[in-house]
């Protein structure tokens, strides 16, 4: 059975990309996982694996030219299938009508769940009993139990309107629509004090607000793995901090203490609703996340610290001689090396974006002045173990156990309270959000929805 290659969309709000270079051409054998194409996003460029295994048949999107997510940039046959040139169009037509349906449903006018089956001729709301049950099947309750569906808001199509599956796929289908028309994705400039913040916002606008807060020489796409599926379920909010990725590169205090501060200034400029958050904080970011709930414990629902600074001294001081040396492109994959346990992760596209980060006027001294102010000399200048016994909030360590960078010895030390857990990552280094994007994902979400 052939296999459409699409567009795939990096980070949440990715609109187009464009073919950089194609490495396997048509004719040519592919193998399920082999990369096949380069495509360059805004923010990076990135190797796509083939979803399938088989024969190269078509390319739709030469190197050079761009197309929006989600388009076909080739067909895959499979090894004995005889793929016509009229079937591939047949193919690529159905596939456009496919997109264009799930387009025009995201354009309709959002229905709740009380709506969500429009009532026809013949259909009534299912009747109670006199004991006030929803007159349902077995299964619609199984079923409107699992997906979360209110029984007593809908309206049965079955004899004497009974409500029954379809009644509640409908309604649950309706309900994600509805939320999802409630979402928004934005990456913006936000004005705090007089210093231009970039952000990305997404995820429905009524849900519990979380807020990533990346690690030293880091950005908000250090995320990138992880806020779509975030975006799903809460109200997200990704912020290159002060000196870092595409916000503004001042002379400035640096310190943890000064960020924190500032990461309460942000959140006020956001609005009301960013008064209370979880926040979910990188190394350095975990810090300043730590800080935070320490300064404004009212405004921390729940505390995410990912193998992060500021819960011991040890630090290794290699990687920040390489961050506080002169950005190329050697010394950015030699400190991204020490980053991850699974070293095929440091691709040239990685080093490359880090490069252009690092490139910009005034990074290279605000990265060294944030450095400083944090670490110097092989050891941390921050200790915020101290607050761990007052924290409110429920906390979870995540960490790598194979981390050079910050030992996991830290976190096993600071889980002392009732109201903490930690979780270790076989295999990862210091970023298990990365390596193990999926299952960080999983216990993460699981964590906040307690």
């Amino acid at each position: 059975m052939a296999t459409i290659v699409s567009m795939p969309k990096w980070g949440l709000a990715m609109k187009t990309g464009m073919v950089v270079a194609w490495l396997k051409q048509a004719g040519e054998t592919v193998q399920q996982g082999e990369p096949i194409v380069e495509i360059e996003s805004e923010k990076a460029t990135n190797e796509v694996e083939a979803p399938a295994s088989g024969i190269m048949r078509w390319i739709g999107i030469q190197e050079g030219d761009s197309a929006p997510v989600g388009a076909p940039l080739a067909v895959i046959a499979a090894m004995d299938e005889a793929l016509t040139d009229e079937q591939i169009a047949s193919l690529l037509r159905e596939d456009a009508e496919a997109r264009r349906q799930r387009t025009e449903m995201q354009k309709k006018p959002a229905a709740s769940p009380s709506t969500a089956r429009p009532t026809a001729t013949g259909t009534v709301r299912a009747p109670t009993t006199a004991a006030g049950r929803v007159n349902a099947s077995p299964a619609a309750r199984r079923l409107a139990q699992e997906l979360g569906v209110d029984l007593s808001t809908l309206a049965g199509t079955g004899p004497g309107g009974m409500i029954g599956r379809e009644d509640v796929l409908h309604a649950a289908e309706a309900a994600k629509v509805a939320q999802a028309a409630t979402e928004e994705v934005e990456e913006r400039d936000v004005e705090v004090d007089g210093v231009t913040i970039h952000c990305l916002i997404a995820g429905p606008v009524n849900a519990p607000h979380v807020v990533f807060v990346h690690g030293l020489g880091g950005s908000l796409t250090t995320w990138s793995l992880n806020l779509p599926a975030f975006a799903e379920q809460f109200r997200i909010c990704a912020l290159d901090m002060m000196g870092a990725g595409d916000s503004a590169k001042p002379a400035a205090d640096y310190s943890v203490a000064a960020l924190t501060t500032f990461l309460a200034r942000f959140l006020d400029t956001l609005g009301s609703d960013w008064q209370r958050v979880s926040l979910v904080g990188h190394s350095l970011g975990g810090a300043i996340a730590l800080s935070f709930a320490q300064q404004y414990p009212r405004r921390v629902e729940q505390l995410i610290l990912v193998d992060s600074a500021g819960l011991g001294p040890e630090i290794d001081a290699t990687v920040l001689d390489l961050m506080r040396s002169q950005p190329t492109l050697d010394s950015v994959r030699s400190e991204l090396t020490n980053f991850f346990a699974q070293p095929e992760l440091v691709q040239q596209a990685l080093v490359e974006q880090l490069y252009r980060q690092r490139a910009q006027p005034g990074a290279h001294e605000a990265l060294v002045a944030t450095a400083n102010a944090a670490f110097g000399n092989g050891q941390q200048h921050i200790d915020l173990r101290d607050t761990l016994p007052g924290l409110n909030a429920p906390t979870l360590f995540v960490w790598g156990a194979a981390d050079t960078i910050i030992p996991v010895t830290h976190a096993q030390q600071a889980t002392s309270s009732p109201r903490s857990r930690l979780q270790i990552f076989p295999n990862c280094g210091h970023c298990p959000h990365i390596e193990q994007a999926d299952a960080f994902n999983q216990l993460v979400l699981s964590f906040l929805r307690e």
